[in-house]
Parts: C-alpha cells; structure tokens; sequence
C-alpha cells in the first residue's frame, strides 16, 4: 500500500532548476552606459588633411551618459536559434577657439577661429545566432551580426579673435553618413545559481571591399542577479572600438571611434 504510485529512484533527489536567462525566450535591458570616448576623424576634399581628434582640437567631452537598450528573442521551438538587437547613441557639441591651423574639408581655419562642432552617432547592432553548447548552469553560442553606425557631424565657424584681414568662410560643413560593419561574435553565460549569472560576448570583424574598408571589435563582460522571477539587474563593462573608412562622394576619410565604460541595467524576462 505504501510503495502505490511511489518512485524509488526519487529518494533522496532534489528537483534541478535553471537560471530563467538560460531558459526564458525573451529578454529585454536597459541600462546607463557611463562611457568615456574617444572620436578621431579624417576628412579629404581636393586637398589633404589631417586627422582630427575631436577632444584634443575641438574640445568635445571625453566622458557622458547614455540610454542603452538590448533586447533577445528565442525564436525556435528548441529555443536554440536566437537574434538579439541592441542600440545606443551618443551626442556632442562643443565650441571652441582654435589653438591650432586646421583642415576641414577644403576650408582652412586660423588659430583664433571660433568654432561649432558636433560629432553625432547612433549605433544599431543586430546579431543572429545559435546555442552550440549548453547545460544545466551554462550557455556557449555562436553567429553573425551587422553593427549600423549612422554618423552626422560639422564644423562652423561663428567668429575670429584674431587680425581684422583674416577672410573666414562661416559655411557650415556638414557630413553624414552610414556606416555597416558586419560581424562574427560569441557568448558565454555561466549561471553557478539561480540568481546569479556570468557571461561574455565578443563580436570582431574586419573587411576592405573597393572603397570601403571597416573593422570592428564589441566587448562586453557582465554578471547579473536575479531578484525575483522576471526581473533582475546588470553590472557589464563595455569596449566598443570600430574604424570605418571610405572614398565616396557623399565621405572621404576615415573615423576612429571608441566608446567604453560600466553599464548598470535593469532586465525583465519572460
């Protein structure tokens, strides 16, 4: 009567549970990127320049706050396939005097030269992947991936502090353009809990096509915990570094852009 409908193979065992970021088909955060940056640029008219470092030359900041937004899907039946976006963007403007000759463009600047400038970029990440390895506390997967760089930026001289005989062209110069760098990338989570979590990504990239070259490289370590079933918070460091170049009509030159610093966000899955 005692052993009716009792399995004795469960004496003694303890049900196994999994940490919902290894189990749940989606996942949305958003965080506060506290980045520090660094944004060097080259541009090419009928005469040569030569490269600009926007927070050396034109006194942009070195360090700001922006919105962070990430969201993954599980798609599949197996919850094997994946593709996750991610976005941020970051703003700057500054005004300067001029503590040096510079080239822009096919305009010349004086030392004493008063100047606008703004250097704009939205980044937009798509990435599509799948689990190659998984288990009861961790998650190994692999794919590909096309960061989207749109890139606005100019320079206008509103006045000079100099000599009276300086001629200065006050013509706004403006660029803009889009820059997409495609990727490989790989992630590993490892959850010892279920409220904790360890994982990495690396995405990298590089490719020289006719007048268009770019490379790439998307770092980011992270551990996270879980405090109730659909929601949880994030500390990550971020390391976005990409080069992008071209000799087209709409740019000619090159970009150098890192952005890195700490990301604290929030998740909810489910």
């Amino acid at each position: 009567m005692l052993s009716q409908g009792f399995d004795i193979d469960t004496i003694g065992s303890i049900p196994s549970e999994k940490h919902v970021l290894l189990t749940d088909r989606f996942i949305m955060e958003v965080g506060l990127f506290s980045n520090s940056k660094s944004v060097v640029m080259n541009v090419d008219g009928t005469m040569p320049s030569n490269p600009i470092d926007f927070g050396e030359t034109l006194g942009l900041g070195r360090h700001g706050n922006t919105v962070d937004i990430n969201f993954t899907w599980r798609f599949s039946k197996e919850m094997k396939w994946f593709t996750s976006l991610n976005y941020f963007a970051i703003r700057n403007f500054q005004t300067v005097v001029l503590q040096e000759y510079l080239k822009w463009n096919n305009s010349l600047y004086p030392v004493g030269a008063k100047l606008n400038s703004a250097f704009d970029v939205d980044l937009l990440r798509l990435f599509f992947g799948r689990i190659i390895s998984s288990g009861e506390k961790h998650e190994l997967s692999g794919g590909i991936g096309l960061h989207t760089m749109n890139i606005r930026t100019y320079l206008q001289a509103v006045a000079y502090l100099g000599p009276s005989d300086i001629e200065l062209d006050l013509t706004k110069k403006e660029i803009n353009f889009l820059a997409p760098v495609p990727n490989i990338g790989f992630r590993y989570l490892y959850a010892p809990t279920t409220r904790w979590a360890f994982s990495a990504h690396l995405e990298w990239f590089s490719l020289q096509v006719g007048d268009y070259k770019g490379t790439l490289w998307d770092v980011t370590p992270a551990v996270s915990y879980q405090f109730s079933r659909n929601f949880g918070l994030g500390l990550s460091y971020k390391y976005f570094k990409a080069n992008v170049g071209m000799n087209r009509d709409v740019w000619k030159g090159s970009a150098d852009l890192l952005y890195q610093g700490p990301l604290i966000s929030v998740n909810g899955n489910f």
